[in-house]
């Protein structure tokens, strides 16, 4: 193989898993994050000192994914089921990444399906620290409300699981850890664009 095919082929290489790589260094932190927030300290979720370019990223993701969560208990309040709108939350939280990702999956956008896995993937990795914390509460809720107002204190209360919550978190810790490495193997899953025979002939 000559140098300009091993260029060649090093290029092609890049421009395909270049996104991987980045999600890859971004998701060990996530997944080491809310690891340790389940296993030692729940405060791990939200104190946790990530790299300074990185830290921005988890911020902007944090902050979008908060504002839904609390948008879903609204949406699905509309129901007038309790068990529903306390559910709300987290639903669409997941939800909409999910969505994102169908979309643009269906579209053949691999970029955009890997950075809506990614998100999904913090969206579980998010409520299974959530979850951990609904024995205890030991999580400040917003707007001040109080500990019995714990989504994950207030479902699991109504299965009759509490008991079971930290088995709660790893499963969701689990789903959450397999999305993430979906997202970032995903250019092998990738679609190849059919090539279009161009039948405009001149005769």
């Amino acid at each position: 193989m000559n140098k300009d095919k091993i260029i060649d082929k090093s290029l092609s290489l890049l421009s395909r898993w270049w996104l991987s790589l980045i999600l890859l260094f971004c998701s060990w932190f996530i997944i080491k994050q809310f690891w340790l927030a389940i296993d030692h300290n729940i405060f791990f979720a939200v104190n946790y000192r990530h790299v300074p370019g990185f830290s921005i990223i988890y911020f902007l993701m944090d902050t979008v994914t908060f504002i839904i969560h609390e948008g879903g208990h609204t949406i699905f309040g509309f129901f007038g089921w309790r068990f529903l709108t306390v559910l709300g939350g987290t639903l669409l939280q997941i939800l909409i990444p999910f969505l994102i990702f169908v979309v643009s999956w269906r579209k053949n956008q691999l970029y955009i399906s890997q950075i809506a896995l990614y998100w999904l993937g913090f969206a579980w990795l998010d409520s299974s620290g959530y979850a951990a914390d609904a024995y205890n509460q030991d999580l400040p809720l917003f707007g001040n409300l109080p500990k019995s107002a714990h989504d994950f204190l207030n479902m699991l209360s109504d299965l009759n699981i509490l008991n079971h919550y930290k088995t709660v978190a790893w499963i969701l810790f689990s789903i959450g850890v397999l999305i993430l490495i979906t997202g970032i193997v995903l250019p092998l899953l990738k679609r190849e664009q059919p090539e279009y025979a161009d039948l405009d002939l001149k005769i």
